[in-house]
This record gives structure tokens, sequence and C-alpha cells, in this order.
């Protein structure tokens, strides 16, 4: 039942944001540790843990949004420690979709959404960027769909909509679990606009006079310490992209206008034919 949280009571712990990389707990103190830095994808922070509440976050790091393509606006705090994600709103006649979170959202940014109809659907790609996913959860109560694979790393929301490998929330918007980098790692692809929310399967380098453009283009199993992908992951990675018609990809920190399926495929056939790498390839190269 939508909305309905049998452990409502763990949600209404303060939340608590790590400097280091951005992950939100929900702890009843500022939290001994935090996992996402300890995970083998990360590093932890050499001068020790720092976490922030949400007022200490609202005040360090700023919000800002822009409508990037027509009902598609992004949120990003600028300047922010730690990863500092992208945060997506997909606005639909059928209600509208959260996709990623930024690492905090200002009260403004918050009213902003509420202004555009709320939000109905709340998702991201993997844990690096659920950011301020709890702070949406608080204000929306959106349905929030993530991959059952990924489910211990969400103590800080309530899921309500877990899937397996393939969920429509919405006509149009479609999630798809590549796995590999996490294994609940999910690609986001709107139909409508023929885009592909890749999360962190693929990464880009963007030309800095037009950063809609992509120089390069890589794939990795840990962006930080640059570990490539296996054999079977790369094989998964091209089964999903492979079902997909789009014509740009977006991560959650770059949006690469000119790079769609026909790219991503050659890079992943590329890496297949020989030994996997996490090196940037030049997207003039797989054209």
């Amino acid at each position: 039942m939508p909305g309905y949280l049998p452990f409502a009571g763990a949600l209404k712990l303060p939340s608590f944001v790590c400097d280091n990389c951005g992950f939100w707990q929900r702890h009843f103190a500022a939290p001994p540790s935090c996992p996402m830095c300890l995970d083998a994808r990360h590093v932890v922070p050499q001068d020790g843990w720092r976490f922030r509440d949400v007022a200490e976050a609202q005040a360090s790091f700023p919000c800002h949004w822009e409508e990037v393509e027509p009902g598609v606006w992004k949120f990003w705090n600028e300047p922010v420690t730690g990863i500092g994600p992208i945060a997506y709103l997909i606005v639909t006649p059928d209600g509208n979709m959260g996709f990623e979170g930024c690492p905090v959202f200002s009260e403004a940014a918050l009213d902003h959404i509420a202004s555009l109809g709320g939000m109905k659907i709340l998702s991201a790609s993997h844990p690096h960027s659920y950011g301020a996913l709890p702070q949406l959860q608080d204000r929306f109560d959106p349905e929030l769909c993530l991959p059952a694979a990924d489910f211990t790393w969400s103590a800080a929301l309530q899921v309500s909509w877990p899937y397996d490998d393939v969920l429509e929330p919405l006509p149009g918007l479609t999630l798809h679990r590549t796995a590999g980098h996490f294994d609940g790692h999910a690609v986001l692809h709107d139909t409508t606009r023929g885009i592909v929310f890749c999360g962190d399967a693929l990464k880009f380098e963007l030309n800095r006079k037009n950063p809609r453009e992509a120089l390069t283009i890589s794939a990795h199993k840990a962006f930080v310490r640059g570990v490539p992908l296996t054999p079977a992951e790369l094989t998964r990675y091209r089964a999903v992209f492979a079902a997909l018609d789009f014509h740009q990809t977006w991560t959650p920190f770059e949006q690469a206008a000119n790079v769609g399926r026909a790219e991503v495929l050659a890079l992943i056939d590329a890496m297949l034919a020989s030994r996997p790498h996490a090196y940037p390839v030049p997207v003039a190269e797989l054209a």
C-alpha cells in the first residue's frame, strides 16, 4: 500500500550526511562511521569522519536547479564536498519521477518540486547517488522503487516498490538492472526523449567549450580505484543497453548529448574483444 510505513519510527530519527561521500544515515547521533566510505569502491576520509545534519548541510552547500530539457529538471549543489551527484526530476502527465539525489535539497528546491506537481515515483541508479533521497521521501512520500539486490544500502529509506530486473513505474519510464558497478545498479530509460540515465555504468569526460559533448567514455567496476568490469558484467551491460533506443546518455555528473546506443555498444564490444579496462576511450574512435 503506497505510503504505508510499518517501521516509520526509524524514519523519524535525525538524518546525517557524510562529508566524504555524501551518503545519508538516520541515527540518534552523529554516526561513528560511514558504510559507503568503508566499501571497497570508495576510500575513507584521511582526516576522520565528519557528518552534517540537514540544517548544516543546507547552509554549507547551496542548491541550484535548471530545466535542461523540456520537462526534465536537474538539481545540484555547488560548492559541495563528497561525491556531489545530480538529481533529476522528470515531469510527466501521469506524475513526476525523481531519479538520483543531490547531496542536499534546500527548502526552496523542495518548494520548487512541489510547484511542479510534487513527486509520485522516486528511484536511483545505485547507492553512490542516493544522496538526499530521504529528504524527498519525507517531503513528498513517493513510491520508492529500488532493486532488491541493493536493499542492504537503503536503511535511511523506506522501499515501497522493490523490483528484480525491470520495472516501468510510469508510462515511458523504465528501470533496468544492469548489476556490475553494484549488484543492484540500474539505469532509467526515458523512451519519450530517447535518454538513458545510466548512473555509474558509464563515465564521460566533457568538452569544456560544449558541456553536453562527451570527448571520452569509459566503464568501471570502481571509478575511484580504477577497477575494470569483468567480461560477464560487460556482457550483461551490453544486453541491457542493446535493448534500449536512446541517443543521449546522462550520468549523475554529466549529460552526454552525443552518445547513444551505438557508441555505448561499440565501447562494450571493444572491451569484450580484448581484456576489459577502465581507460577513457575517445568517442570519435567509436563512431
